[in-house]
């Protein structure tokens, strides 16, 4: 997972309050470590993330850890590594939640790697189903981290202009979770 992205991630726990953030660096030292002595750049390993999103589970509940994933992301569209792509969707096809969804597979390349591929499928004008194939370790079998990335897909559509719901459904067996999306 590229490092920068963690780093905004673990940037978006201050919103919790000072104790909070006290706490999660307390609690995971050396993930936090790993993460502040990266470069920007790196990838680094997507247990590092795992971690640090245990931790905001924890610490903060599932509507916590929802929250942190959308402020988290529309943190990292204002970075380097996704702004080109946001503002680049914006001038071509203008900012609604369904043009910023149908580009995230792009995203999803840019911080992830190995970590299966995004399928976008329109379902109706507010509403569309994001599908992550070749899901494997969190994205199958840890609720506080697919929680979290309900959390970036919410994120996107406040982006757009809207506010949404996102529910989630992981077929195992599959290698397979989905998304639905609605604003």
């Amino acid at each position: 997972m590229r490092a920068s992205y963690i780093m905004d991630n673990l940037k978006a726990v201050r919103a919790f309050g000072p104790e909070v953030d006290a706490r999660l660096r307390a609690d995971i030292a050396d993930t936090v470590a790993e993460i502040e002595h990266a470069s920007r750049v790196d990838w680094l390993p997507i247990g590092i993330d795992v971690a640090l999103t245990r931790a905001v589970h924890r610490l903060t509940g599932v509507n916590g850890v929802r929250d942190w994933g959308r402020r988290s992301f529309l943190s990292a569209v204002e970075g380097p590594m996704l702004r080109p792509i946001v503002r680049a969707v914006v001038s071509l096809f203008g900012l609604t939640p369904s043009t910023l969804l149908r580009r995230a597979p792009m995203a999803w390349q840019q911080i992830y790697q190995d970590c299966g591929m995004l399928v976008c499928e329109p379902l109706a004008p507010d509403r569309m189903r994001v599908r992550l194939e070749g899901a494997r370790g969190p994205f199958l079998d840890d609720q506080g981290y697919i929680e979290g990335t309900c959390g970036v897909f919410e994120g996107a559509v406040d982006l757009g202009g809207a506010r949404g719901t996102v529910d989630a459904h992981v077929d195992s067996a599959a290698k397979r979770l989905e998304f639905d999306v609605r604003w």
